[in-house]
């Protein structure tokens, strides 16, 4: 038999999010109790179905103990987070037993999930967890012990979803001015943004560096009942070789995600069960970690990160247990980073903002349709080149065989019994024989060819699809950062809020604006350097490709030259 529950207050839910507006003493029906982090299903007198929060609810009719109310001022917890995205942590379903490890034991993985509210918000009773970044609550009265909300100087109400990415990673928390202030936070903020000819860049801190990663080894533990593959890595400033798997890759690229909002941290190359020992695999993982590992070296940010310089130096097994730990715990994950940065004084104009970053969207939107087309376009070639066009070119060549192999057969009418055939015509079907083999050679430079090209360039167009791929979340989260300003400077037109207030969240938005523009130019800067590299490179292959050809055939042309007739 189905419960009942009484509401202890006014709720007023997000109709969006699957939530019912409830009023106090309201009467519902319970549905389900296990919906998660805090809340149920539950079934209003009229029919209407959908969630509500269980700490807002009392059992009746029955029910089993009534649930203790929540306390003064709290709000409700939020209602079932969306599916893990692609990539990220689950213990369950992507660490197997190949996978596994001694040094990531259950306490930590715990932690792991806890602390990664970017890509796993924290199941907790409240929205005032350390998971949930001090998300804004929607508009909700307690009957009982409700205040004014609506007072001027305050925001009544969040802006954005509490599902977003912007809420999510703690944009609304840290332009409210509701993130809490780090102790560990000193006075002199770690990374700078300055004003360059190019606009606003990211300040280069330290020397550059690069890193080699070469040598993979199948290794045992356990007696041999788990295997994995280990790469060494060295940067190049410290010399220190470090040994790191994949699973080690995977956790970096989940600290490096949770921390950076606005920074692009391309996806790890996916990770391969089946034949994943295979030497053809493995060097080609290989090859996509160190292309992963040269992007994060060249980010003036990443490269001068603590856990990726931990990830790149540490050798110690206790030092690397202590290092993953504080990593974790880092203080500064999501827009609490916007805390550490130090931008130029000049305040942002809000509608230049907005125009720029529609842009940029129109950009990203426009590269990735053209990528999409051209990766289509390279591997169709390819498959052309492996397959259609080597044997065209190899019919062309046993087309011309067969009729050397006719004129073979070339025998002369003589008084005497000789019937070989003149020199001359004898030349000619040598000459002929040999245009064919060139023709089948040229069937065999096609199908090679790609590997030299077209596949380099596919792989490199797949690295671009994969940055690009990040885009969308940060073009999200600046995009509700510009409508926050615009909101405060409506209530602060509307002198629902106070100057100074709407000033400060102003000025922290300018933080976030400018660190997006750092980023989109340090990335177009990039692309124009890698595309250059790249389409020189495949040009000059396809160069020697046509030359080599041209080069046969000219080779075959000369056996005609001095044939007697």
């Amino acid at each position: 038999m189905a419960q009942k529950a009484r509401a202890l207050y006014d709720f007023e839910g997000e109709l969006g999010n699957g939530e019912l507006n409830v009023l106090e003493n309201d009467v519902l029906t319970v549905i389900r109790q296990d919906v998660g982090d805090g809340w149920w299903e539950a079934e209003t007198s009229s029919g209407q179905r959908g969630l509500v929060p269980e700490a807002w609810m009392e059992l009746i009719s029955g029910g089993g103990p009534p649930a203790p109310p929540p306390q003064s001022g709290g709000p409700p917890p939020q209602s079932g987070g969306p599916p893990p995205q692609s990539g990220g942590y689950n213990y369950d379903d992507d660490w197997d037993d190949d996978e596994d490890d001694d040094d990531w034991d259950d306490s930590e993985r715990g932690s792991v999930q806890q602390q990664n509210a970017h890509h796993r918000p924290r199941k907790d009773s409240g929205l005032n967890g350390s998971g949930n970044f001090d998300l804004q609550p929607a508009n909700r009265t307690a009957g009982k012990k409700g205040g004014d909300a609506t007072g001027k100087g305050t925001v009544k109400k969040g802006f954005a979803n509490r599902f977003s990415v912007f809420a999510k990673t703690g944009g609304e928390a840290y332009l409210l001015g509701t993130t809490p202030k780090s102790r560990s936070m000193s006075d002199n903020p770690l990374y700078r943004i300055i004003d360059s000819e190019e606009g606003p860049v990211w300040d280069y801190v330290g020397e550059g560096f690069t890193v080699e990663i070469k040598n993979p080894k199948k290794a045992t533990k356990l007696k041999g009942m788990k295997t994995f593959i280990a790469y060494q890595v060295t940067p190049s400033n410290t010399g220190i070789q470090v040994s790191r798997r994949y699973k080690h890759f995977d956790w970096l690229y989940e600290r490096l995600t949770a921390k950076f909002v606005t920074i692009v941290v391309p996806p790890l190359p996916d990770k391969q069960v089946t034949g994943r020992y295979e030497e053809t695999f493995i060097e080609k993982r290989m090859d996509q970690l160190k292309k992963w590992l040269f992007r994060m070296t060249t980010h003036p940010v990443v490269s001068n990160c603590d856990v990726f310089l931990h990830f790149l130096t540490c050798t110690d097994d206790k030092e690397w247990k202590r290092g993953k730990r504080d990593a974790e715990k880092d203080e500064f994950l999501g827009a609490a980073f916007f805390q550490v940065i130090e931008v130029p004084t000049t305040p942002l104009d809000i509608a230049i903002v907005e125009r720029q970053h529609e842009n940029f969207n129109k950009f990203v939107k426009s590269m990735e349709a053209s990528m999409t087309q051209i990766s289509q376009v390279i591997h169709e070639h390819s498959k052309k080149h492996v397959g259609p066009f080597k044997r065209e070119y190899q019919k062309i060549g046993n087309a011309f065989t067969s009729l050397a192999s006719s004129f073979e057969l070339d025998t002369r009418p003589r008084i005497n019994d000789i019937d070989a055939p003149p020199e001359g015509s004898q030349q000619l079907t040598d000459a002929i024989k040999f245009t064919g083999t060139t023709y089948n050679d040229i069937g065999e430079l096609f199908a090679a060819q790609p590997r030299n090209d077209f596949y380099l360039l596919e792989d490199f167009l797949r690295e671009y699809s994969g940055m690009l791929s990040c885009f969308p979340d940060m073009v999200h989260f600046h995009k509700h950062t510009i409508s926050t300003v615009k909101e405060c400077q409506k209530q602060r037109e509307e002198q629902k809020m106070e100057f100074d207030e709407a000033e400060a969240i102003k000025t922290r938005a300018d933080v976030v604006s400018y660190s997006m523009m750092a980023e989109i130019n340090h990335f177009q800067r990039q692309r124009v350097c890698d595309y250059k590299a790249n389409m020189q490179y495949f040009l000059r292959e396809q160069i020697k490709f046509y030359e080599a050809i041209t080069e046969k055939l000219r080779i075959a042309l000369s056996r005609y030259e001095n044939i007697d007739v």
